[in-house]
């Protein structure tokens, strides 16, 4: 519950949103998020478009968000949130659907459109580009003067025994901080200190007394550094 009225708080209020023309996390002042809306006539607008393709070739798993069913979640898309929306992400196409609740039509959002997406307690927003790659869908682990996301590296891989050839999809997850408008990936402290040397000695100290652990809680070690980080800046 604590979650959610952060989640709340954070988008409802503040209405966060990133940049598409620039690599930076903006608080937009000209934005209004609308109310959730229940008529059946406002949510038809979310069901045209270009519909789903399927994939041709077999693979022995799934490239989508912790499942391939559709699962209900809450969508901001033009600035307008609409509660109870079936969606599915696919993170290697980098594409997220939504399913008409009374029909088998999946339908692709656009981009253009999409402000965040909260799906199995997980805020998704769409990132910044970095030096090499295009603006994309992340999940959004901390908000603060440095966010922090999750990124989901995608890959198809193949195994061939015999005349049998077996596909898969890789996924690794990659941590990343946004800073001056440029998303830095990180996986250790190391990275982190590299990016806030002014705080290198605090931040070595604070890592050693509360036993972050970079290797088997990476995600969790990222975001209490940066968060300390963060209160040290604003002291």
């Amino acid at each position: 519950m604590r979650n959610l009225f952060f989640i709340a708080i954070i988008f409802l209020c503040s209405g966060l949103l990133w940049a598409q023309k620039q690599s930076t996390a903006i608080i937009p002042s000209d934005v209004v998020i609308m109310n959730y809306l229940n008529g059946a006539k406002a949510y038809a607008s979310l069901y045209t478009g270009k519909a789903e393709a399927p994939y041709n070739v077999p693979y022995t798993n799934h490239p989508y968000f912790e499942t391939a069913d559709y699962i209900q979640g809450t969508l901001c898309y033009n600035h307008v949130v609409y509660k109870d929306v079936l969606m599915r992400w696919d993170l290697f196409r980098d594409e997220i659907t939504v399913k008409h609740p009374d029909h088998l039509n999946s339908i692709l959002l656009n981009n253009e459109k999409f402000n965040y997406a909260i799906l199995n307690g997980s805020v998704i927003i769409k990132s910044a580009a970095d030096r090499k790659t295009k603006e994309r869908f992340v999940v959004l682990l901390h908000n603060g003067a440095f966010p922090v996301v999750k990124i989901h590296n995608i890959g198809i891989l193949e195994e061939q025994s015999g005349r049998v050839v077996r596909r898969y999809f890789s996924i690794q997850p990659l941590y990343a901080i946004h800073s001056d408008g440029m998303l830095y990936a990180v996986k250790n402290k190391n990275a982190i200190l590299k990016l806030f040397p002014d705080r290198k000695k605090e931040l070595n100290e604070y890592a050693r007394l509360h036993k972050l652990n970079f290797s088997k809680q990476t995600g969790q070690s990222i975001i209490a550094l940066v968060d300390y980080y963060e209160n040290i800046m604003s002291q």
